[in-house]
Protein backbone atom coordinates (compact mmCIF):
# COMPACT_ATOMS: atom_id res chain seq x y z
CA UNK A 1 0.00 0.00 0.00
CA UNK A 2 0.92 3.48 -0.47
CA UNK A 3 2.36 5.40 2.43
CA UNK A 4 3.08 8.89 1.21
CA UNK A 5 -0.23 9.89 2.83
CA UNK A 6 1.76 9.43 6.56
CA UNK A 7 4.05 11.90 4.97
CA UNK A 8 1.57 14.61 4.98
CA UNK A 9 1.40 17.81 6.60
CA UNK A 10 -0.87 18.26 9.65
CA UNK A 11 -2.26 21.66 11.47
CA UNK A 12 -2.96 20.95 15.21
CA UNK A 13 -3.96 24.84 16.36
CA UNK A 14 -1.13 26.91 15.77
CA UNK A 15 1.09 23.93 15.21
CA UNK A 16 1.88 22.49 11.87
CA UNK A 17 3.47 18.83 11.83
CA UNK A 18 5.47 17.90 8.92
CA UNK A 19 4.02 14.87 8.41
CA UNK A 20 1.37 11.71 10.35
CA UNK A 21 4.00 10.24 12.55
CA UNK A 22 4.04 10.68 16.27
CA UNK A 23 6.03 8.98 19.06
CA UNK A 24 3.64 8.05 21.78
CA UNK A 25 3.77 9.54 25.58
CA UNK A 26 5.95 6.61 27.59
CA UNK A 27 7.99 6.84 30.93
CA UNK A 28 10.73 5.08 30.28
CA UNK A 29 12.60 5.65 33.63
CA UNK A 30 15.61 7.67 31.92
CA UNK A 31 15.12 10.66 33.65
CA UNK A 32 17.93 12.89 35.38
CA UNK A 33 17.76 12.47 39.30
CA UNK A 34 15.38 14.30 40.94
CA UNK A 35 13.25 14.20 38.08
CA UNK A 36 15.23 16.65 35.62
CA UNK A 37 15.91 16.34 32.16
CA UNK A 38 19.23 14.59 31.62
CA UNK A 39 21.74 13.74 29.20
CA UNK A 40 19.92 10.92 28.82
CA UNK A 41 16.49 12.11 28.15
CA UNK A 42 18.00 14.56 25.72
CA UNK A 43 19.21 11.71 23.66
CA UNK A 44 16.08 9.69 23.99
CA UNK A 45 14.61 11.72 22.24
CA UNK A 46 16.88 13.01 19.97
CA UNK A 47 17.17 10.11 18.28
CA UNK A 48 13.62 10.00 17.52
CA UNK A 49 13.49 13.28 16.51
CA UNK A 50 16.50 12.12 14.12
CA UNK A 51 14.52 9.17 12.89
CA UNK A 52 11.81 11.09 11.42
CA UNK A 53 8.98 11.60 13.56
CA UNK A 54 7.18 14.74 13.10
CA UNK A 55 5.77 15.41 16.51
CA UNK A 56 7.08 13.96 19.66
CA UNK A 57 4.57 13.55 22.85
CA UNK A 58 6.75 13.85 26.20
CA UNK A 59 6.14 10.70 28.43
CA UNK A 60 4.05 12.11 31.73
CA UNK A 61 5.68 15.30 33.59
CA UNK A 62 4.44 15.16 36.88
CA UNK A 63 2.96 18.57 37.81
CA UNK A 64 2.72 17.89 41.49
CA UNK A 65 4.59 19.17 44.42
CA UNK A 66 3.03 17.49 46.76
CA UNK A 67 3.80 13.68 48.73
CA UNK A 68 1.15 12.11 47.34
CA UNK A 69 1.59 12.46 43.95
CA UNK A 70 3.38 8.60 43.46
CA UNK A 71 5.01 6.95 42.10
CA UNK A 72 8.52 7.61 42.65
CA UNK A 73 10.06 4.45 41.85
CA UNK A 74 8.68 4.99 37.62
CA UNK A 75 11.41 8.29 38.42
CA UNK A 76 8.98 10.44 36.35
CA UNK A 77 9.97 13.65 34.72
CA UNK A 78 8.82 16.78 37.00
CA UNK A 79 7.49 19.91 36.45
CA UNK A 80 6.75 20.74 39.91
CA UNK A 81 9.34 23.57 40.43
CA UNK A 82 11.64 26.86 38.54
CA UNK A 83 14.60 24.89 39.09
CA UNK A 84 13.49 22.06 36.26
CA UNK A 85 12.64 25.11 33.76
CA UNK A 86 16.00 25.60 31.85
CA UNK A 87 16.15 21.85 31.78
CA UNK A 88 13.01 20.89 30.14
CA UNK A 89 13.49 24.03 27.92
CA UNK A 90 16.90 22.38 26.93
CA UNK A 91 15.02 19.52 25.88
CA UNK A 92 12.42 21.70 23.89
CA UNK A 93 15.31 22.77 21.96
CA UNK A 94 17.14 19.95 21.31
CA UNK A 95 13.77 18.39 19.34
CA UNK A 96 13.19 21.51 17.30
CA UNK A 97 16.93 21.03 15.79
CA UNK A 98 16.03 18.52 13.82
CA UNK A 99 14.32 19.60 10.65
CA UNK A 100 10.87 20.31 11.38
CA UNK A 101 10.68 18.16 14.56
CA UNK A 102 7.66 19.21 16.96
CA UNK A 103 7.32 18.60 20.67
CA UNK A 104 4.15 18.38 22.82
CA UNK A 105 4.53 18.42 26.65
CA UNK A 106 2.19 15.63 28.33
CA UNK A 107 1.45 17.08 31.88
CA UNK A 108 -0.03 15.27 34.86
CA UNK A 109 -0.74 15.82 38.35
CA UNK A 110 0.17 12.04 39.17
CA UNK A 111 -0.56 8.53 39.72
CA UNK A 112 -3.40 8.74 42.72
CA UNK A 113 -4.39 5.22 43.53
CA UNK A 114 -1.84 3.93 40.53
CA UNK A 115 1.01 5.27 42.81
CA UNK A 116 2.69 5.45 46.51
CA UNK A 117 3.70 8.35 48.56
CA UNK A 118 6.88 9.82 47.72
CA UNK A 119 10.30 7.91 50.29
CA UNK A 120 9.92 9.51 53.43
CA UNK A 121 6.50 10.06 53.55
CA UNK A 122 4.80 6.59 53.76
CA UNK A 123 2.50 7.96 56.50
CA UNK A 124 0.27 9.92 53.87
CA UNK A 125 -1.71 7.67 51.74
CA UNK A 126 -2.08 8.38 47.85
CA UNK A 127 -4.16 11.18 47.16
CA UNK A 128 -7.79 9.64 44.68
CA UNK A 129 -10.62 11.19 43.76
CA UNK A 130 -12.74 8.63 46.28
CA UNK A 131 -10.78 5.98 49.02
CA UNK A 132 -10.78 3.00 46.48
CA UNK A 133 -8.14 0.29 46.55
CA UNK A 134 -6.63 -0.34 42.86
CA UNK A 135 -6.44 -3.99 41.95
CA UNK A 136 -5.42 -5.61 38.89
CA UNK A 137 -7.51 -8.26 37.19
CA UNK A 138 -5.20 -10.68 35.88
CA UNK A 139 -7.36 -12.28 32.82
CA UNK A 140 -5.97 -8.86 31.28
CA UNK A 141 -2.66 -10.19 31.16
CA UNK A 142 -1.31 -10.97 27.76
CA UNK A 143 1.42 -13.84 26.48
CA UNK A 144 4.52 -11.05 26.35
CA UNK A 145 3.68 -10.60 29.79
CA UNK A 146 3.49 -14.17 30.68
CA UNK A 147 6.94 -14.74 28.98
CA UNK A 148 8.15 -11.41 31.32
CA UNK A 149 6.96 -13.68 34.62
CA UNK A 150 8.60 -16.59 33.16
CA UNK A 151 12.31 -14.45 32.97
CA UNK A 152 12.03 -12.74 35.79
CA UNK A 153 11.56 -15.91 37.88
CA UNK A 154 14.38 -17.54 36.21
CA UNK A 155 16.87 -15.00 37.20
CA UNK A 156 15.18 -15.40 40.59
CA UNK A 157 16.22 -19.32 40.18
CA UNK A 158 12.26 -20.40 40.67
CA UNK A 159 10.98 -23.17 38.98
CA UNK A 160 9.15 -21.45 36.07
CA UNK A 161 6.01 -23.55 36.29
CA UNK A 162 6.05 -22.82 40.13
CA UNK A 163 5.89 -19.16 39.16
CA UNK A 164 2.42 -17.13 39.64
CA UNK A 165 2.39 -16.37 35.91
CA UNK A 166 3.07 -19.24 33.84
CA UNK A 167 1.83 -19.73 30.34
CA UNK A 168 -0.47 -22.44 31.33
CA UNK A 169 -2.11 -20.25 33.98
CA UNK A 170 -2.97 -17.04 32.09
CA UNK A 171 -4.60 -20.07 29.48
CA UNK A 172 -6.37 -20.83 32.33
CA UNK A 173 -7.12 -17.07 33.88
CA UNK A 174 -8.09 -15.87 30.92
CA UNK A 175 -11.42 -18.79 30.59
CA UNK A 176 -12.65 -17.80 34.20
CA UNK A 177 -15.51 -15.89 34.93
CA UNK A 178 -16.21 -13.29 37.40
CA UNK A 179 -17.37 -15.99 39.83
CA UNK A 180 -14.24 -18.25 39.26
CA UNK A 181 -12.07 -15.34 39.20
CA UNK A 182 -13.19 -13.87 42.79
CA UNK A 183 -12.37 -17.35 44.09
CA UNK A 184 -8.83 -17.41 42.87
CA UNK A 185 -7.98 -13.44 44.09
CA UNK A 186 -6.83 -15.03 47.47
CA UNK A 187 -5.21 -18.06 46.15
CA UNK A 188 -3.16 -15.12 43.90
CA UNK A 189 -2.60 -13.32 46.85
CA UNK A 190 -0.72 -16.02 48.17
CA UNK A 191 1.38 -16.75 45.70
CA UNK A 192 2.69 -13.41 45.09
CA UNK A 193 3.41 -13.11 48.78
CA UNK A 194 5.37 -16.33 48.50
CA UNK A 195 7.18 -15.55 45.07
CA UNK A 196 7.53 -12.10 44.49
CA UNK A 197 5.96 -10.36 47.26
CA UNK A 198 7.88 -6.92 46.52
CA UNK A 199 5.06 -7.05 43.15
CA UNK A 200 1.77 -7.89 45.60
CA UNK A 201 1.55 -4.07 45.96
CA UNK A 202 1.74 -3.82 42.32
CA UNK A 203 -1.47 -6.06 41.75
CA UNK A 204 -3.70 -4.88 44.81
CA UNK A 205 -2.74 -1.24 45.87
CA UNK A 206 -3.15 0.56 48.78
CA UNK A 207 -5.96 2.22 49.66
CA UNK A 208 -5.88 5.99 48.89
CA UNK A 209 -7.12 8.94 50.74
CA UNK A 210 -10.04 10.91 49.53
CA UNK A 211 -9.08 14.44 48.54
CA UNK A 212 -10.23 17.44 50.18
CA UNK A 213 -12.08 20.11 47.77
CA UNK A 214 -8.82 22.35 48.91
CA UNK A 215 -6.49 19.99 47.75
CA UNK A 216 -8.27 19.52 44.47
CA UNK A 217 -8.44 22.93 44.02
CA UNK A 218 -4.99 23.19 44.79
CA UNK A 219 -3.91 20.55 42.00
CA UNK A 220 -5.94 23.09 39.70
CA UNK A 221 -3.96 25.74 40.26
CA UNK A 222 -0.57 24.26 40.17
CA UNK A 223 -1.92 22.56 37.03
CA UNK A 224 -2.53 25.93 35.26
CA UNK A 225 0.46 27.32 35.96
CA UNK A 226 3.05 24.29 35.02
CA UNK A 227 1.30 24.07 31.65
CA UNK A 228 1.48 27.69 30.97
CA UNK A 229 4.77 27.54 32.00
CA UNK A 230 5.11 24.82 29.20
CA UNK A 231 4.44 27.06 26.33
CA UNK A 232 7.51 29.62 27.64
CA UNK A 233 9.48 27.23 28.01
CA UNK A 234 9.45 26.41 24.27
CA UNK A 235 7.00 23.36 23.90
CA UNK A 236 4.99 23.70 20.69
CA UNK A 237 1.68 22.32 22.42
CA UNK A 238 0.86 20.41 25.54
CA UNK A 239 -1.17 16.91 26.08
CA UNK A 240 -3.15 16.61 29.75
CA UNK A 241 -2.51 13.35 30.44
CA UNK A 242 -6.05 12.04 31.37
CA UNK A 243 -6.09 8.30 30.34
CA UNK A 244 -5.07 4.67 31.78
CA UNK A 245 -6.09 4.92 35.36
CA UNK A 246 -4.01 7.87 36.67
CA UNK A 247 -5.25 10.53 38.69
CA UNK A 248 -7.32 13.18 36.28
CA UNK A 249 -8.88 9.40 34.46
CA UNK A 250 -9.73 8.54 38.23
CA UNK A 251 -11.84 11.32 38.51
CA UNK A 252 -13.44 11.29 35.09
CA UNK A 253 -14.30 7.17 35.71
CA UNK A 254 -17.51 6.10 37.66
CA UNK A 255 -15.39 3.06 39.30
CA UNK A 256 -12.94 4.97 40.95
CA UNK A 257 -14.96 8.18 41.73
CA UNK A 258 -17.69 7.65 44.39
CA UNK A 259 -17.82 11.53 44.90
CA UNK A 260 -20.91 13.27 45.85
CA UNK A 261 -19.92 16.78 45.91
CA UNK A 262 -18.94 19.00 42.87
CA UNK A 263 -16.38 16.48 41.56
CA UNK A 264 -18.91 12.82 41.18
CA UNK A 265 -21.58 12.35 40.44
CA UNK A 266 -22.55 13.22 36.95
CA UNK A 267 -20.33 13.09 33.71
CA UNK A 268 -20.41 16.89 33.74
CA UNK A 269 -19.12 16.97 37.58
CA UNK A 270 -16.54 14.10 36.77
CA UNK A 271 -14.95 15.64 34.32
CA UNK A 272 -14.73 19.11 36.33
CA UNK A 273 -10.99 18.63 37.08
CA UNK A 274 -10.11 18.36 33.71
CA UNK A 275 -12.68 20.97 32.01
CA UNK A 276 -11.35 23.67 35.07
CA UNK A 277 -7.93 23.11 33.99
CA UNK A 278 -8.63 23.19 29.99
CA UNK A 279 -10.98 26.27 30.57
CA UNK A 280 -8.36 28.04 32.79
CA UNK A 281 -5.42 27.39 30.51
CA UNK A 282 -6.90 28.79 27.86
CA UNK A 283 -7.97 32.23 29.07
CA UNK A 284 -4.47 32.85 29.58
CA UNK A 285 -2.91 31.05 26.31
CA UNK A 286 -5.38 31.96 24.22
CA UNK A 287 -7.53 30.34 21.42
CA UNK A 288 -4.83 28.90 19.04
CA UNK A 289 -2.41 27.19 21.06
CA UNK A 290 -2.13 23.00 20.75
CA UNK A 291 -4.09 21.97 23.52
CA UNK A 292 -5.30 18.38 24.09
CA UNK A 293 -6.16 15.65 26.08
CA UNK A 294 -5.40 11.79 26.32
CA UNK A 295 -8.63 10.00 27.15
CA UNK A 296 -9.13 6.18 27.01
CA UNK A 297 -11.52 4.65 25.15
CA UNK A 298 -12.32 2.04 26.95
CA UNK A 299 -11.15 1.36 30.53
CA UNK A 300 -12.19 -2.64 30.26
CA UNK A 301 -13.36 -2.82 33.80
CA UNK A 302 -16.96 -3.77 34.26
CA UNK A 303 -17.65 -0.59 36.51
CA UNK A 304 -15.32 1.39 35.08
CA UNK A 305 -15.75 4.36 32.07
CA UNK A 306 -17.28 3.00 29.00
CA UNK A 307 -17.30 4.25 25.29
CA UNK A 308 -20.16 6.06 24.97
CA UNK A 309 -19.71 7.78 27.90
CA UNK A 310 -15.85 8.39 26.98
CA UNK A 311 -17.00 10.24 24.15
CA UNK A 312 -19.31 12.02 26.08
CA UNK A 313 -16.14 13.28 28.15
CA UNK A 314 -14.59 14.38 24.23
CA UNK A 315 -17.32 16.36 23.92
CA UNK A 316 -17.15 18.45 27.47
CA UNK A 317 -13.38 18.85 27.03
CA UNK A 318 -13.53 20.03 23.54
CA UNK A 319 -16.32 22.23 24.66
CA UNK A 320 -13.68 23.48 27.34
CA UNK A 321 -10.68 24.65 25.32
CA UNK A 322 -9.16 21.07 23.98
CA UNK A 323 -8.03 20.87 20.26
CA UNK A 324 -6.84 17.81 19.62
CA UNK A 325 -7.51 14.14 21.62
CA UNK A 326 -5.04 11.48 21.64
CA UNK A 327 -6.09 7.96 21.81
CA UNK A 328 -5.67 5.36 24.64
CA UNK A 329 -7.21 2.41 26.52
CA UNK A 330 -6.99 0.69 30.03
CA UNK A 331 -6.08 1.27 33.11
CA UNK A 332 -3.59 -0.95 35.56
CA UNK A 333 -6.13 -3.13 36.22
CA UNK A 334 -6.65 -4.00 32.98
CA UNK A 335 -2.71 -3.42 32.64
CA UNK A 336 -1.79 -5.92 30.56
CA UNK A 337 -4.89 -5.69 27.46
CA UNK A 338 -5.48 -2.38 28.21
CA UNK A 339 -1.91 -0.51 27.98
CA UNK A 340 -0.22 -3.07 25.27
CA UNK A 341 -2.28 -5.71 23.58
CA UNK A 342 -0.21 -8.32 21.64
CA UNK A 343 -1.11 -7.24 17.87
CA UNK A 344 -1.91 -3.80 16.81
CA UNK A 345 -4.18 -1.75 15.45
CA UNK A 346 -6.64 -2.14 18.46
CA UNK A 347 -6.70 1.38 19.58
CA UNK A 348 -7.95 2.35 16.10
CA UNK A 349 -11.70 1.55 17.51
CA UNK A 350 -11.91 4.32 19.33
CA UNK A 351 -10.64 6.92 17.16
CA UNK A 352 -13.87 7.35 15.06
CA UNK A 353 -16.27 7.73 18.27
CA UNK A 354 -13.84 10.63 20.04
CA UNK A 355 -13.26 12.50 16.15
CA UNK A 356 -17.24 12.43 15.77
CA UNK A 357 -17.63 13.59 19.48
CA UNK A 358 -15.17 16.36 19.61
CA UNK A 359 -16.93 17.65 16.78
CA UNK A 360 -13.49 16.40 13.42
CA UNK A 361 -10.65 17.77 16.09
CA UNK A 362 -7.51 15.90 14.95
CA UNK A 363 -7.36 12.52 16.59
CA UNK A 364 -3.65 10.58 17.43
CA UNK A 365 -4.14 6.73 17.72
CA UNK A 366 -1.13 4.40 18.85
CA UNK A 367 -0.45 0.71 18.55
CA UNK A 368 0.84 0.88 15.18
CA UNK A 369 4.19 -1.02 13.58
CA UNK A 370 3.48 -1.83 10.22
CA UNK A 371 3.77 1.05 7.96
CA UNK A 372 0.62 -0.29 5.28
CA UNK A 373 -1.70 -0.73 8.49
CA UNK A 374 -0.73 2.87 9.89
CA UNK A 375 -1.62 4.09 6.06
CA UNK A 376 -4.24 2.66 5.63
CA UNK A 377 -6.15 4.09 8.89
CA UNK A 378 -5.24 7.57 8.08
CA UNK A 379 -6.30 6.75 4.21
CA UNK A 380 -10.03 5.42 5.21
CA UNK A 381 -10.03 8.39 7.91
CA UNK A 382 -9.85 5.99 11.07
CA UNK A 383 -7.50 8.73 12.47
CA UNK A 384 -5.85 11.44 11.64
CA UNK A 385 -2.12 10.75 13.03
CA UNK A 386 -0.82 7.58 13.99
CA UNK A 387 1.70 7.04 16.74
CA UNK A 388 4.32 4.31 17.33
CA UNK A 389 4.80 3.94 21.36
CA UNK A 390 6.98 0.36 21.90
CA UNK A 391 7.67 0.20 18.33
CA UNK A 392 9.56 3.70 18.53
CA UNK A 393 11.63 1.80 20.90
CA UNK A 394 12.61 -0.89 18.93
CA UNK A 395 13.03 1.32 16.40
CA UNK A 396 13.78 5.18 16.21
CA UNK A 397 14.23 5.59 12.56
CA UNK A 398 10.72 4.02 11.42
CA UNK A 399 9.33 6.97 9.69
CA UNK A 400 12.54 7.77 8.07
CA UNK A 401 12.85 3.95 6.88
CA UNK A 402 9.34 4.31 5.86
CA UNK A 403 9.97 7.48 3.72
CA UNK A 404 13.18 5.86 1.89
CA UNK A 405 10.87 2.91 1.15
CA UNK A 406 13.13 0.66 3.28
CA UNK A 407 10.50 -0.96 5.46
CA UNK A 408 12.35 -4.21 4.99
CA UNK A 409 14.82 -2.75 7.26
CA UNK A 410 12.29 -1.56 10.20
CA UNK A 411 13.45 -3.31 13.13
CA UNK A 412 9.90 -4.60 14.51
CA UNK A 413 8.84 -4.39 18.16
CA UNK A 414 8.77 -8.10 19.36
CA UNK A 415 5.68 -7.56 21.35
CA UNK A 416 7.06 -9.31 24.69
CA UNK A 417 6.74 -6.59 27.35
CA UNK A 418 9.99 -6.54 28.73
CA UNK A 419 10.03 -2.78 28.71
CA UNK A 420 6.90 -2.30 30.60
CA UNK A 421 8.76 -5.16 32.58
CA UNK A 422 11.91 -3.52 33.51
CA UNK A 423 9.69 -0.53 35.19
CA UNK A 424 8.72 -2.74 37.66
CA UNK A 425 12.15 -3.96 38.68
CA UNK A 426 13.41 -0.41 39.24
CA UNK A 427 15.46 -0.81 36.13
CA UNK A 428 15.97 1.76 32.79
CA UNK A 429 14.32 0.24 30.04
CA UNK A 430 15.52 -2.15 27.84
CA UNK A 431 14.11 -3.56 24.49
CA UNK A 432 15.08 -7.22 23.46
CA UNK A 433 15.60 -6.09 19.65
CA UNK A 434 17.35 -2.79 20.26
CA UNK A 435 20.27 -2.72 22.46
CA UNK A 436 20.87 0.55 21.85
CA UNK A 437 17.72 1.81 24.00
CA UNK A 438 18.58 3.20 27.14
CA UNK A 439 22.22 4.00 26.21
CA UNK A 440 21.23 7.03 23.30
CA UNK A 441 23.86 9.50 25.30
CA UNK A 442 26.88 6.83 24.69
CA UNK A 443 26.28 6.78 21.22
CA UNK A 444 25.91 10.15 19.41
CA UNK A 445 25.74 8.48 16.17
CA UNK A 446 22.06 7.89 16.97
CA UNK A 447 21.05 11.66 17.21
CA UNK A 448 23.98 13.42 15.35
CA UNK A 449 23.43 14.51 11.95
CA UNK A 450 23.21 17.72 9.75
CA UNK A 451 20.75 19.49 11.90
CA UNK A 452 21.08 22.86 13.15
CA UNK A 453 23.02 21.73 16.17
CA UNK A 454 25.56 21.11 13.63
CA UNK A 455 24.58 23.94 12.19
CA UNK A 456 25.20 25.94 14.94
CA UNK A 457 28.88 24.57 15.66
CA UNK A 458 29.66 25.23 12.05
CA UNK A 459 28.63 29.02 12.27
CA UNK A 460 30.63 29.10 15.80
CA UNK A 461 33.40 27.71 13.75
CA UNK A 462 33.24 29.83 11.20
CA UNK A 463 33.19 32.88 13.08
CA UNK A 464 36.31 32.19 14.85
CA UNK A 465 38.05 32.06 12.07
CA UNK A 466 37.86 35.85 12.00
CA UNK A 467 39.12 36.37 15.37
CA UNK A 468 42.78 38.20 15.73
CA UNK A 469 45.01 35.20 17.22
CA UNK A 470 46.18 35.90 20.66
Amino acid sequence: MDTNILFEPIQIGNVELKNRIAMSPMNMGYTGPLGYAGEQTNAWYAARARGGFGLIITECMVANPFPWRGSESLNPLLCDAQDKYRHLSQLAEVVHSYRGAKIFAQVSPGWGRQGHPMPGHEAIAAGAPSAVAMEMDMRHLTRGWALQFKRVSKEAGLDPDDVPFSMSLLDQLQKMDDEEYARFVPVLRELLEKNDSEFTHVVFGDAPRELTIHEIEQMEDFMVEQVCAMYRLGFDGVELHTPHGYLLHQFLSPRSNLREDRYGGSTENRCRVVTNILERVRRIVGPDKALGVRISGEEYISDGLHHGEACRVAELLTAAGANFIDVSQGSYEAFGKGFAPDGEGEFTQWAPGFKKASGGLPVITPDFMTPELAAQAVTEGQTDIVSLGRQSIADPYWPAKVKAGRTCDIVKCARCQQCYMNLFESRWIRCAVNPTAGFEKYYPELWQDGGLMDLRAQTFMDKRKDLPQI
